[in-house]
């Protein structure tokens, strides 16, 4: 899908365009130079024609962004040399696999864009921003439907031929545990076991309800200490970010840290006691955003960053 509005050369203006795609909705935004909202919308993330209609239409309106940036649930496909390279990869989310969200957007803002997974964007807008200013390497974890990770390297997103998919990395089963878990590929992988719906499926209740339950938090503490100690051996980050639906719960991430302590078992030349390792974010719903914004403003000729999409 086009629209008929002249392109603008990069550069010459500073607001940018912003898309959180989104498994259950998409924003888009457009922002000024210091990262301010000027604008903004909320769709609910239905057909792609009808999402990406929204989207297109609003930014049709908003002809004078310069750049414009994407944060997208995945899986993404992210290997430039595919021919399919910013499009959803095989997905459980009805109608969107093979969707071409990259070309897509591009071609109908007639603007210089990019795209990164929402949980990279989060974590760089984290690192610039948030909780992770100031920290040479950070990883950030998002909680709720499912569960992303993303590790920043010197302020850049860490990533192969795909983006790492950490939240379906396997999982040893605490003592006890029966439950089957909910991961339509693994079963009982993180995402499986420790997800927003496997929290409502194993307790039959949803996690908002769940507070104060110490049984419900140990038992998601523990899991989640075990994608920290993978994140602390195979890359050792400065720090550690929650976040998402269920990642960001008041008090979950000091049960994660004494979960994680137990699972280093001492064995770690820095993080072994490090009890400021785990934090929360601080961005909330808005790191996938700032993200986008911040991908975009590295597409502009005045911007000296160069964040890869």
């Amino acid at each position: 899908m086009t629209n008929s509005h002249v392109s603008n050369p990069i550069g010459t203006t500073d607001l940018l365009g912003a898309v959180e795609a989104g498994g259950t909705k998409f924003r888009a935004a457009v922002l000024n130079s210091n990262l301010g909202i000027v604008n903004q919308i909320r769709v609910s993330t239905t057909t792609p024609g009808a999402t990406l209609k929204a989207v297109t239409d609003f930014f049709a309106s908003h002809s004078s962004i310069g750049a414009l940036g994407i944060a997208s649930f995945g899986p993404l496909i992210v290997d430039r040399d595919s021919a399919s390279y910013g499009s959803i990869a095989p997905t459980p989310k009805p109608g969107w696999a093979g969707t071409p969200l990259l070309d897509h957007l591009r071609d109908a803002t007639a603007v210089p864009a990019a795209i990164q997974t929402d949980v990279e964007a989060a974590a760089v807008a984290e690192h610039r921003l948030g909780a992770g200013r100031g920290y040479d390497s950070i990883a950030y974890i998002t909680v709720g439907t499912g569960i992303g990770a993303g590790v920043l390297i010197d302020g850049m997103p860490f990533r192969g031929r795909d983006h790492i998919e950490l939240g379906h990395m396997p999982v040893r089963r605490v003592d006890g545990d029966a439950f089957e878990g909910m991961c339509p590929f693994h079963g009982d992988c993180l995402e499986g076991m420790a997800s927003g719906p496997a929290l409502q499926a194993r307790w039959g209740a949803t996690p908002a309800s769940l507070s104060g339950r110490n049984e419900v938090w140990n038992l998601e503490a523990d899991y989640l200490a075990q994608l920290v100690r993978v994140l602390t051996y195979a890359f050792s980050p400065d720090k550690i970010l929650f976040s998402g639906g269920v990642g960001a719960r008041k008090h979950l991430a000091p049960r994660i840290a004494t979960a994680t302590h137990r699972h280093l078992g001492g064995y770690s030349v820095s993080h072994a006691t490090n009890r400021d390792l785990i934090a929360t974010g601080a961005l909330g719903n808005d790191a996938g955003l700032m993200g986008a914004a911040l991908l975009a403003e590295s597409l502009l000729a005045s911007s000296p960053q160069t964040f890869s999409g």
